[in-house]
């Protein structure tokens, strides 16, 4: 059988290619391994304590997992013409990064079903990887040609810029190869010059240990100089993505922003948090996490009756809100609130207690 382009190739077995979809192939083997890269990055502990790829860094960095796989098909989807931001102004008001809006995922795991029960059909092989910790999913972007490795460590595309999450098809079917391209951002930093952290000073490197995304995702006690720098996020960060030129869009407007009550989240019950953000990753599926995150994002964007919620949060049976409402209350300068005597008897966390005597200083 001849090499078949792959967009031909659905287009004659009347398989339509979604919009906002875009799709190319690599051959198998591909000789591709980004293994060394991940555990450079891990040995730098630039990763953090971030599992997912960095668990197992010989398997999810290697590309020809499957003696069997002629090709892997390569597929992008492009939330960027979502048109809101994730700048909320409002006092008590929370955003949420555009990104984590939805499960953009949804479309690429419809879409990859679709191709896999086309290649049963045919008694063909494939494996799929999805937001996977077993595969680095943006192991073959490059050499598909969609695109290329941004200053930020983003996957961009001409113009979608970094508006796009990938997912990867290994299949027992040879297409050919796609005509390579070279793209680069040249001499743009505005992802760097954007980051409120500076987690991006190496360029194509994110230094996870001061990324806002990952802390606001992590079960670890969040460092107070990042802290302040959540500003009022909720969860995620997309500011290395919005200063993006390829990615910018004219019809965003602040109109159609995307924010969060904060104190209707920190009130809810957190199995019913968790529903409402079953998308979100969330430590241990606890919601006390995303309490925690709008405790932060309250306390940088309080209204008048904020520091009323923090002083009761002060009686939470979690140990997690207990810590944080201290911080939020040291943070809009109501620490005195607290009767020490009190607090300090009833406390049964060491980890509470430091945060306290910390703050009073």
């Amino acid at each position: 059988m001849k090499d078949l382009n792959v967009i031909n190739y659905l287009n004659k077995n009347n398989i339509e290619i979604p919009k906002n979809i875009k799709i190319s192939t690599v051959d198998i083997p591909s000789y591709e391994n980004k293994s060394q890269r991940i555990k450079e990055v891990k040995d730098q502990q630039k990763h953090a304590n971030m599992k997912f790829t960095f668990s197992n860094p010989d398997y999810s960095g290697l590309g020809d997992k499957f003696t069997w796989a002629e090709s892997c098909i390569i597929i992008s989807y492009n939330y960027g013409e979502i048109y809101s931001t994730n700048i909320s102004t409002s006092t008590g008001k929370g955003s949420i990064a555009r990104f984590a809006i939805d499960d953009y995922y949804k479309p690429i795991k419809k879409f990859i079903e679709k191709l896999k029960d086309h290649f049963d059909t045919l008694d063909l092989r494939t494996q799929e990887f999805i937001d996977s910790p077993s595969h680095y999913d943006r192991l073959f972007f490059e050499g598909s040609g969609l695109g290329w490795q941004g200053k930020s460590s983003m996957m961009l595309s001409p113009s979608i810029g970094p508006w796009q999450l990938i997912g990867n098809l290994y299949v027992e079917m040879k297409f050919e190869t796609p005509v390579a391209k070279s793209y680069s951002c040249g001499n743009c930093n505005m992802c760097q010059i954007s980051c409120p952290t500076g987690a991006l000073d190496n360029e194509y490197k994110i230094d996870s240990r001061k990324c806002i995304s990952y802390w606001l995702q992590s079960p670890e006690i969040i460092p107070h100089e990042i802290r302040t720098k959540i500003a009022n996020r909720f969860y995620g960060c997309d500011d290395c993505l919005t200063s993006c030129p390829p990615g910018q869009n004219k019809f965003i407007s602040l109109k159609q922003t995307k924010e969060v009550d904060l104190e209707k989240i920190i009130n809810m019950d957190k199995d019913n948090l968790i529903s409402k953000f079953e998308w979100f990753y969330v430590p241990q599926r606890n919601g006390d996490y995303l309490k925690r995150n709008a405790i932060i994002a309250l306390a940088n964007n309080p209204d008048e009756n904020s520091h009323e919620l923090f002083i009761k949060l002060l009686d939470s049976d979690s140990d997690i809100i207990r810590l944080y409402s201290i911080w939020a209350l040291w943070r809009i300068g109501m620490l005195d609130k607290v009767n020490e005597e009190s607090f300090i008897k009833k406390e049964v966390s060491s980890d509470v207690k430091k945060e306290f005597e910390r703050l009073k200083k």
